[in-house]
């Protein structure tokens, strides 16, 4: 954070940002590497809204103060992608202050100095020596990435099995009914078998995909586009007309579905 606090104004003048930048760093390592908070969570250390802090990090990136980091850092403590927030790095390197210079010069009679060049005239009794760099320790993090790719995989290939029924999540793009909820669905509601056309699955994904908070079993689902899809034929039928799915006026009363 105390890069970004020593930032000057003229390499970032929008406080909002700054303010967005200062609470980023917070989550940061000591590299200024790895922040991944959530927009709502920096929309409440800062005041601002969601909206407002996401167009204050895209802002940020631009202007090169923040990048786009390795985003396996979250998934290893986030399972579910669509749950998973950007991870940022900080770019501290820009803006930052230049490091103080070492004094140059004679320190005693010699004209040398002692410390020049990491030397050191004495040791302190005790103090331990300086570890030698491991000679392992590229593959240590190639291991340790290899292991990270390993977890990101597993939970993309979990994402690809079929949900367990009992299960409730938020509605996604790919989703598809299964076929025998659908149809039992359908036979329960009266309805003639192939009357939810592939146009009314997409319109009811696209809605719900928007509201990422409601959650329902796969069952669930089912049944709240087998019940839309009947209300929909119902109120055609009463204007004489088909149902006409490209409207999604349908969205705006829904009730409990």
């Amino acid at each position: 954070m105390s890069w970004a606090l020593s930032l000057p104004t003229e390499t970032l003048k929008d406080s909002s940002a700054r303010h967005v930048l200062l609470c980023l760093a917070n989550y940061a390592g000591s590299n200024g590497t790895g922040a991944f908070p959530s927009a709502s969570t920096l929309a409440q250390d800062t005041g601002l809204s969601e909206r407002t802090v996401r167009y204050k990090l895209d802002d940020l990136e631009q202007s090169g103060l923040i990048k786009k980091g390795n985003q396996a850092i979250a998934a290893v403590h986030i399972d579910r992608h669509d749950r998973r927030p950007v991870v940022y790095d900080l770019q501290i390197l820009r803006g930052a202050n230049t490091a103080p210079r070492t004094k140059r010069g004679a320190d005693d009679a010699t004209g040398c100095n002692p410390q020049q060049n990491g030397v050191q005239a004495g040791t302190e009794r005790g103090a331990a020596a300086a570890p030698n760099p491991s000679p392992n320790h590229q593959g240590t993090e190639e291991q340790q990435q290899r292991e990270i790719d390993a977890v990101i995989a597993g939970q993309n290939s979990a994402a690809l099995e079929p949900q367990d029924d009992r299960q409730r999540f938020a509605m996604f793009a790919t989703w598809v009914p299964n076929e025998k909820a659908l149809s039992d669905q359908i036979a329960i509601a009266g309805l003639p078998a192939g009357c939810i056309p592939d146009e009314a699955v997409r319109k009811f994904k696209g809605f719900h995909c928007a509201k990422p908070n409601t959650l329902d079993s796969g069952s669930g689902w089912c049944y709240r586009l087998v019940q839309w899809v009947k209300r929909e034929r119902v109120q055609a039928a009463g204007r004489g007309q088909e149902p006409d799915f490209n409207d999604t006026s349908w969205g705006d009363d829904l009730g409990g579905l």
